[in-house]
Parts: structure tokens; sequence; C-alpha cells
């Protein structure tokens, strides 16, 4: 090929991603970096598993209903010869410039990832949740009971995914705790990491909100699971003193729905807390906050809390994996210990008698959203990235990245 013709084809992304849901932050981050790219008149090749959430996206797009994992993200895992070479196949067929892997939880593509490897597509691999390492010790024991069950499992789980990262050219991260992370209990090349925060949402798609003494909101925005820690906060909500002029706000679907509803019942604060089911229209949501709040007890990088400090809303999260760096340590929020009910409690009363702090720290967050996570410097960092290891593997000339086409785009849900 020669550099004329490679200057004048577009650049073609395949991007291998699973959304068993329409609407959570994965689905947020996939489609903000498809945008990008389209906007920016790259061709777009979408190996889709789950729902399709690309509706809408304007350019060169082709969304492919691969299925290569299934809801519980099975299917990929396995290192199966015949499932590597038929992924082979598939990238040797549409031949992308790069192949970028979206993945939250740990490597649900890895023979995927050896597939486009082997089919010489350079690869770039996220990781956007925290290393799933067992924290408990099973009863277990392995050969003949001399060796604990605990250490095989992780030492197992850690060479799978340590051979898919072989095969990849970068591994991006969204937090440098979890690259540190990764770093340190996977043993992954530090070479090859790169962190690239989350892009916040639009300025224009904040709504001002009116402070309140008479009654302060405090919410969440996103799945009601247990890592999640949503028993905390109403845990919280119950042991202010000030209880009586606070009111929970919850959006949000999820397994754990109708045992929260039975403990704010149990709690005595049940007419305090009202539940909502998810929305897209998170500016409205959080234009009813005064207070968002993250108890976590595993967070790589949360976009409730992003699109929060994005609205310029007070936000108190857990002092749990990339949360702290979101809010610049306690420069434009609040850090509570992970399941600390009484410290949050003690928070929230706080806030809610200090209406000057909630706006002043409301206003530190906006600041820092707008100055570290501007969805433009954010997609232009990625265009970049994806063009260099093109480049880097030969299959293409540099192409430069046209600024101009990579300006903020509409960061949906």
């Amino acid at each position: 090929m020669t550099a004329d013709l490679a200057q004048r084809r577009p650049f073609h992304l395949a991007v291998v991603t699973a959304n068993p849901l329409r609407i959570g932050g994965m689905q947020t981050f996939t489609r903000f970096l498809v945008e990008t790219a389209c906007a920016a008149g790259w061709r777009v090749t979408v190996a889709l598993s789950g729902v399709d959430i690309f509706d809408g996206i304007e350019g060169s797009l082709d969304v492919q209903h691969a299925d290569w994992v299934d809801a519980n993200l099975a299917g990929d895992r396995r290192y199966c010869l015949r499932t590597i070479l038929a992924r082979r196949r598939w990238f040797r067929e549409h031949r992308p410039n790069v192949a970028l892997f979206l993945q939250s939880s740990n490597t649900p593509f890895r023979a995927s990832v050896v597939g486009a490897a082997l089919a010489g597509t350079p690869v770039v691999m996220t990781h956007r949740t925290m290393p799933w390492i067992r924290d408990f010790v099973p009863p277990g024991r392995h050969l003949l009971r001399m060796l604990p069950g605990l250490g095989l499992h992780n030492r197992r789980q850690i060479l799978k995914t340590r051979i898919a990262a072989a095969f990849a050219s970068r591994i991006i991260y969204n937090s440098e705790f979890v690259r540190q992370q990764y770093e340190s209990i996977y043993d992954y090349p530090q070479g090859k990491g790169c962190v690239i925060v989350n892009a916040a949402p639009p300025a224009g798609r904040t709504i001002a909100r009116q402070p309140s003494q008479d009654c302060v909101v405090i919410g969440y925005l996103g799945r009601l699971a247990d890592e999640k820690r949503i028993d905390v906060l109403i845990r919280a909500l119950a042991a202010m003193r000030h209880r009586r002029m606070a009111r929970l706000l919850l959006y949000g679907e999820g397994p754990l729905r109708d045992s929260l509803a039975k403990l704010a019942d149990e709690l005595g604060v049940a007419d305090r807390v009202e539940f909502r089911p998810s929305t897209s229209d998170t500016a409205a949501a959080y234009a009813e906050m005064d207070i968002v709040t993250v108890c976590s007890r595993r967070e790589s990088s949360s976009n409730t809390v992003l699109e929060a400090m994005a609205a310029g809303r007070t936000v108190v999260v857990s002092d749990a994996g990339g949360l702290p760096e979101l809010i610049g340590h306690g420069e434009a929020g609040v850090c509570v210990p992970v399941g600390d009910a009484t410290a949050l409690a003690q928070t929230l009363d706080h806030l809610a008698e200090d209406q000057d702090e909630r706006i002043r720290l409301g206003q530190k967050a906006q600041t820092l959203a707008r100055q570290r996570h501007e969805a433009g410097q954010v997609g232009r960092q990625w265009l970049t990235l994806l063009n260099e290891v093109a480049a880097e593997r030969g299959c293409l000339q540099r192409i430069s990245v046209d600024r101009s086409k990579a300006e903020p785009v509409a960061i949906p849900g």
C-alpha cells in the first residue's frame, strides 16, 4: 500500500464490546468512543454482543451482532482453538487498522484478543474495573489437601488474563489506581499501560438547582447491586441527626431493589426514601439532588460521580479504588471509609447544615470535571493513541488527528 493510498482510505477501527444492558457506565463510555471515531471521519465496525446502543450515530458505522459472549460474559473466556481461529477469520475478513476491546470485567474477550493478534491486527485492550481477586478463603484444598484453593484459583485467573495482555499493544485504564492494581497483582508490563480518564458530559447539558435549607436531597444514580453498598447509604440516612430535613432519591434498577426497600422500612426511613427507575436523562435527575453519594466497595472510576461533578453537585464517595482520584483526593468532594455508615451520616449531617460548603464543593467539582475530563480533550487522546498503535505496527502511514473533527459529542445517559 502506498502512502498516498493510506492517506485516502479512512482509518478503520474495530470495536469489540458487550452490552448486557442499555444504560450504564460501560454503555456511556462505549457510545462516546464510537461517536468520537465516527465524528473524526473514521470507519467503525462494531462486533457486538448484547444490546445495540448505537442508534442515531452518524458516520461510517457498521454494527454486527457477533454475540461472541452472552449476558454473563461467557463464551469467549476459554482459549479454545476453534474459537480463536474463527475470530482470526473475522479480523482477516474485515482488516481493521486497530481492534479495540472494551472490557469491564477482566478479560471476557480472551479468545478474540488472541484471534485478532494472529490475524495481524494491533490490539488495544481496556480495563475499566478492579482486578477480580477472591478475597475469601474457600474451605477446600487441592492436590491431596496440600495446596489452598484460594492461591490456585487466583493464580489461574491471573495467568489467563496475563496471556491476553501479552497479545495487546496497549492496555488502557480509566484511573491510575486501576493501573497500579493490574501492574502489581497481575504483573502487567508497565510499558503497555496508559490512563485515559472518562469524559464528562458537555457543560450545556447541566441544569441549575436552587439550594434549599428546608429539605436536602441526597441522591444516587446507578445499579442497585451489592458492590454499590446502597444499604450503607440507607443506614447513614437513618443515623443522621437531621434526617427529617433530608430525603434520599435513588435512580436505578437491580437485584437489591426489594431488599433495600425492606431495609428502609425496618430502619423507619421508608417515608424519606424514594425509588425511581433508571433514566437516560441524567441532567434532569441530578437537577433534583443537592448531594450525590456513591458508597461502592469496589470502583475503578464512576460515571455517576463524574456526571454529578459536571452538574455542579456536592459529591461524597467511599475511599475505594479510583473514587478518591475523581474528586482530587478531597479537593472537590468528601471521602469516607468504605462501609462506614456512621462516618457517612456525620458527613451528610454537616453538609445538610452547611449550604455554603455544599456550594463551594459543587463549584470545585464542576471546575475539576471541566478541566480534566473535557469530552473533546478525552476524545482526542483516544484518537491519537489508536492512530499511534496502528502506525507502530506498520499498518498505515501515520494519519494526523483532525482536531476540528474531535469536538465534544453528546454523551448519553
